[in-house]
């Protein structure tokens, strides 16, 4: 139900040098960093394609998290998915010891961030993938490669403030997908709805509800703790934290957040109404004797649905959920979810554009998704909502260019027999982003 999910490292080759171009030295940046940086920059090549031993350029910290089998791994996907590495395009510092970094590969151009440790000998802590740009593509390369994935997929990229504009890029745009955690879109739209009405104020205090399960932080916190409104927006959006967005919905009233899915410009509301709290997704997938669940999935409408949660409530709590049933199939994503098209997300995006308010622009920039500063950067506004679980993945941008154009791009992938895979979706996100100039 919402995830964060960090990819770090990339590829192989021998000795590939740093290009001419030279580097202009941020002012505040001490000189023995800079030049670890250029250092590390230059070694990186060498390092992926193990010619490097990984304990002399990565920290002891980051090898606990990543071990070098892993950097290996990731090293050897993308030599497989785009060629060979022919060299390190550009190498520019930022601050903090964190820089951008380009790769460039037979297919494709790998930016990612690089972070070295403050203190000598400047060890790298982190290094994460932030765009992917293949060479010479295309919309209708991209659309051959998304058709190509196993179970079904969704994309559509869209400009929102030309009436009846042609997408750049359309696939299965008007089928239903489940969109996990991408349904805490709608959920914000209702508090942004209250607050532009008057109903409510974003700094309303709101005590936090009962738990539900990860994603999020507040799931351990004290039942009743005093949050406000936005607190709870920010948490929602930001990290996916679900005890927070079932605490928004319990808030609101559930007939409000319902009103709002058909207001944020969802074509069919009625096939994912009611809108579930997350810890009623949960119980109904995990319910170990799937008595609830076998009710549930015998309702045939909204109301049928919602006399199912009434009469279940009780046993729709964390209390219930077995870990053991946490398994890594696919569990009912075709029935117990979120839904919605590609098409109905591409409205939502531009009621946010046109109506939402500043305030909730603001919460849907916090994260970046897949995307990195780098990449939010080429951008005036960079908005993002995803959500996944086993078997389902998504993710919705409001994106606004520099010169003032305004688009959406919403992605979604489902796989009722298997886990979907992150890297593949996460590449083809980041080249649909691409085709926004």
């Amino acid at each position: 139900m919402g995830f964060v999910r960090w990819l770090v490292i990339l590829s192989l080759v021998w000795g590939a040098q740093l290009s001419a171009q030279r580097r202009t030295q941020p002012s505040n940046m001490p000189l023995n960093l800079a030049a670890a940086f250029d250092k590390r920059a230059k070694e990186l090549p060498a390092v992926l394609a193990q010619k490097r031993r990984a304990e002399d350029f990565f920290a002891a910290s980051f090898l606990a998290a990543i071990p070098a089998s892993q950097i290996n791994d990731t090293a050897q996907q993308l030599t497989s998915q785009y060629g060979q590495l022919l060299g390190v395009k550009s190498a520019v510092l930022g601050s903090g010891g964190s820089g951008n970094v380009e790769l460039d590969y037979e297919k494709a151009l790998v930016s990612l961030t690089l972070t070295l440790a403050a203190e000598p000998p400047h060890l790298v802590i982190g290094l994460l993938i932030t765009a992917t740009r293949q060479k010479g593509d295309n919309a209708e390369k991209l659309k051959a490669h998304i058709l190509a994935l196993p179970g079904r997929a969704g994309f559509l990229v869209k400009r929102l403030d030309i009436a009846d504009a042609t997408p750049l890029l359309s696939v299965n745009a008007d089928q239903s997908f489940a969109i996990a955690s991408g349904f805490k879109l709608w959920v914000l739209a209702e508090v942004a709805r209250s607050v532009n009405a008057g109903e409510r104020r974003w700094g309303d205090v709101i005590p936090l509800g009962a738990p539900s399960l990860p994603s999020g932080i507040t799931h351990t916190w004290p039942k009743g703790a005093p949050m406000t409104l936005h607190s709870l927006a920010v948490l929602m959006i930001s990290v996916s934290d679900n005890t927070a967005t079932d605490t928004l919905i319990r808030a609101l009233g559930r007939p409000r957040v319902d009103a709002a899915v058909a207001m944020a410009g969802h074509g069919r509301p009625s096939t994912t109404l009611p809108i579930l709290t997350t810890i009623e997704a949960f119980a109904l997938k995990m319910d170990a004797a799937g008595a609830d669940r076998q009710q549930y999935l015998l309702a045939r409408s909204p109301e049928q649905r919602a006399r199912v949660l009434q009469m279940a409530a009780p046993r729709l709590s964390r209390d219930t959920v077995k870990a053991a049933a946490m398994v890594s199939s696919p569990l009912h994503i075709d029935k117990i979810e979120w839904f919605a098209s590609p098409a109905d997300m591409a409205r939502t995006a531009a009621w946010f554009r046109s109506v939402g308010g500043d305030v909730a622009r603001s919460i849907l920039s916090v994260s970046k998704g897949f995307a990195g500063e780098e990449e939010a950067a080429r951008f005036a506004y960079f908005g993002y909502k995803g959500g996944s679980e086993t078997g389902v993945i998504s993710a919705h941008y409001l994106l606004q260019t520099k010169s003032g154009a305004w688009y959406s791009v919403t992605t979604m992938w489902n796989d009722t027999a298997k886990a979907v895979e992150f890297e593949t979706f996460k590449a083809l996100v980041l080249r649909a982003i691409q085709l926004v100039k």
